[in-house]
């Protein structure tokens, strides 16, 4: 788990940087997009995050696309590095942000210029307060309090984001709502942590995918994951955790495929899958620089104890017994 700090210290140095996220690249008589989340949808990992960022380069692809071709598109990019599911709820924060701006743009005198689009990403940084120094689940990740803690952190990112969802499909019934999961930063790395994360992740997105499941709430799941799997080394930035310019790219032709209602289609230049790791072979080697099996194993029992809680949300959206 010591691998994970510098992660985690770059979602909180990134958290607490003055980086400025675009807020527009039309003027407001355009139909809005509003994009939520945390430093994903910021651009963070990207080079130049307004620009390269997966949320910029969805909002310039739909440029292209003839139903705003002419009308154009005002992008409102209210997302925060290191924000979690309860940040955007919070007062003044994004879901009161994105009330207002629905409700501005409702009332005014132009007809055309309604949010339209709305996407959001969330849940890694719940998932990464489980791994902060002082978490229980750092040092005894298949004790009793850390087990409650992981159930606890999937229920409050499922209220959380239900909240959101709600809310927000109450202040704007016509707007398309697309909800983006999570990958695994470390699969195709051969780094000790990969089945781990995948694990967390999985998780995370049991939750994500079964709160976007409920009918009533009209969301579209867009599913990132399988894209990224055996790409860590590709598409994912130096930090180990954010997207690489490549892997924004990818996000961006996942959220605007299925915007547009097509498949997605990898660029080329990037489809080609890497080679092997030179450091699978030894990633399960015992020299101290890594996840022993041992915890390996307890993390393992603690995913299956937080397993219940997943399927019991995606079966209940679903109304299966």
């Amino acid at each position: 788990m010591l691998r994970l700090l510098p992660p985690l210290a770059a979602f909180l140095f990134f958290a607490l940087a003055p980086l400025q996220a675009p807020q527009s690249i039309h003027a407001a008589e355009a139909p809005a997009y509003i994009a939520m989340g945390d430093s994903l949808a910021f651009g963070v990992g990207a080079q130049n995050p307004a620009a390269e960022g997966y949320v910029a380069l969805t909002a310039n692809a739909l440029l292209l696309n003839e139903r705003f071709s002419g009308s154009g598109l005002d992008l409102v990019n209210i997302s925060e590095p290191g924000a979690t599911s309860a940040d955007i709820v919070a007062s003044e924060d994004q879901l009161e942000k994105a009330l207002e701006e629905i409700a501005t743009r409702k009332t005014d005198a132009e007809p055309d210029n309604d949010v339209q689009i709305i996407s959001i990403d969330i849940g890694g940084n719940d998932l990464l307060t489980l791994a902060e120094p002082d978490s229980p689940c750092f040092d005894e990740p298949a004790g009793a309090l850390c087990r409650t803690l992981l159930n606890a952190m999937l229920s409050d990112l499922q209220q959380n984001l239900t909240r959101t969802l709600t809310e927000l499909r109450q202040a704007v019934s016509g707007a398309e709502i697309y909800v983006i999961d999570l990958y695994n930063p470390y699969s195709g790395t051969g780094e000790s942590l990969e089945i781990i994360a995948g694990i967390g992740v999985q998780m995370v997105n049991g939750v994500l995918a079964a709160v976007s499941a409920d009918p009533q709430l009209g969301v579209r799941f867009v599913s990132v994951y399988e894209l990224f799997q055996g790409r860590g080394e590709q598409w994912v930035a130096t930090d180990h955790i954010h997207p690489s310019n490549d892997g924004h790219r990818v996000m961006a032709e996942a959220l605007t495929a299925s915007i547009e209602g097509r498949n997605i289609v990898i660029p080329p230049d990037i489809a080609q899958l890497p080679s092997a790791s030179p450091s699978a072979a030894s990633s399960s080697g015992g020299d101290g620089d890594g996840v022993s099996l041992a915890l390996f194993l307890a993390a393992l029992a603690a995913a299956f104890a937080g397993g219940g809680l997943v399927s019991a949300a995606y079966f209940l959206v679903r109304g299966r017994p």
